[in-house]
């Protein structure tokens, strides 16, 4: 969004981006084109709101719009149409956004590839064939595609910063409780929290601002940064590419005058399949009913969880306190240091259909490889970003995390610019 363009220019620049990308990416559920138009022109009369004012965005399919179908990517919802708008959404509302439509979700944000047996793939916008991960992967592919100029989105085990990393965008999931969950279709309650979704820090910074405690705009970039970078557990599957482009960010940061130290973590085999077994607890118990009655309305990968036993105690306990390990080392780790570091995804985007995926000699199930580094920070309620820094492999994107203690979201975005300034951009998708 230039200076000179008045919200009803930009949107309908967007608008025209929507024509051009969907026919391959399906990155919408729904496009409210008339709706965004008739918002738009009402916002070019008006005197400005603030930074947000006419910027088109795009909210995930799982966050209810009043009047707009929101089918939480589930055919048991078709033709839902909620009467109130979430939270998040007055929110973004009050400060002046254009919403263009929903984007697509994993069924029932419940997975990591946005790959809907009823309604379609969603395709990486860097390589159409491979996912753009999860579960927000339509906010990601729209926002890196340019189809929207930010987006709202939600994030249980890294739903956020999962296909921000694959889509080649910057996601933020801030302190758990700083956006609002009313008016979101629940996944794991203990784990929700709401992100948002830009093409640069800038552009997250400017979304938080709708949201209470956002406004303040992160510090600038400091060279006094004190990193740490996490090793062991978070570094132990990393696909070659991967490995690399972090050992450049690292090195970026080094040579600018950031003080990187390394994190010893030990090993947590229950991890992150702990996280993910509180995930299946709370999840199927809440659509538990709705599965009783009618199966042939969940997908199979979904119906596949949903048959699966939950965790015993005994087994819950030992994840739990696998659980609680890690959320200790990262706070000792961040009470010395400002922010910790480590891969966001550790492989490039997997192909669209692939339930598995090959990684340092072995083969994983691919939703405990997506969600291994960033789950944790899910159960600790920590601020985290993840910052494009290259594309590898394939010619897809590689992302950074940087996290911080609770309440530090200025510092993480903070971090992240820093990382951006330091990093060439990469080329358009």
């Amino acid at each position: 969004m230039t200076p000179r363009e008045s919200p009803a220019e930009v949107t309908e620049r967007m608008l025209a981006a929507i024509e051009v990308t969907e026919p391959r990416l399906h990155a919408y559920a729904t496009v409210t084109a008339e709706r965004a138009r008739a918002r738009a022109a009402a916002l070019t009369g008006e005197p400005p709101r603030g930074p947000l004012h006419g910027l088109p965005v795009g909210i995930k399919d799982l966050i209810d719009t009043a009047g707009v179908p929101t089918g939480y990517g589930s055919p048991r919802f078709t033709g839902h149409v909620p009467a109130r708008d979430a939270g998040a959404v007055r929110a973004l509302l009050a400060a002046g956004v254009v919403i263009l439509g929903k984007h697509t979700t994993h069924e029932l944000a419940w997975g990591g590839r946005t790959d809907s047996p009823f309604f379609g793939a969603t395709h990486n916008p860097y390589r159409r064939g491979h996912i753009p991960g999860g579960s927000s992967g339509g906010s990601a592919a729209s926002v890196a595609a340019g189809s929207c100029l930010g987006a709202l989105g939600s994030d249980t085990a890294g739903s956020v910063r999962i296909p921000a990393a694959l889509s080649g965008c910057v996601g933020f999931k801030p302190t758990r409780g700083l956006i609002p969950l009313d008016g979101v279709m629940p996944l794991a309650p203990t784990l929700d929290h709401l992100g948002v979704l830009a093409p640069t820090v800038d552009g997250v910074a400017r979304l938080m601002t709708a949201f209470s405690n956002g406004g303040a705009a992160p510090p600038p970039p400091s060279s006094g940064l004190r990193v740490g970078w996490l090793g062991g557990w978070f570094e132990d599957v990393l696909d070659l590419g991967v490995r690399a482009a972090l050992a450049v960010a690292r090195a970026r940061l080094e040579s600018h005058g950031v003080r990187v130290a390394d994190v010893v973590v030990p090993d947590e085999p229950r991890l992150p399949g702990a996280v993910l077994g509180r995930i299946h607890a709370e999840a199927g118990r809440f659509h538990r009913d709705a599965f009783e009655r009618d199966p042939e309305l969940f997908g199979p990968d979904v119906a596949e969880l949903m048959r699966m036993p939950p965790p015993a105690d005994e087994e819950a306990a030992l994840d739990e306190a696998a659980v609680g390990r890690m959320v200790a080392v990262l706070r000792r780790a961040l009470a010395s240091c400002d922010v910790v570091a480590c891969a966001t995804v550790p492989v490039t985007a997997p192909p669209i259909g692939a339930m598995s995926v090959r990684v340092a000699g072995r083969e994983w199930p691919i939703e405990l490889v997506l969600t291994r580094l960033t789950s944790i920070f899910n159960a600790a309620g920590l601020p985290a970003v993840s910052v494009p820094l290259a594309l590898a492999g394939e010619g897809l994107p590689v992302g950074l995390q940087l996290a911080g203690a609770a309440g530090r979201d200025a510092t993480v975005l903070s971090a992240a610019r820093l990382v951006e300034n330091l990093t060439p951009p990469l080329p358009r998708p």
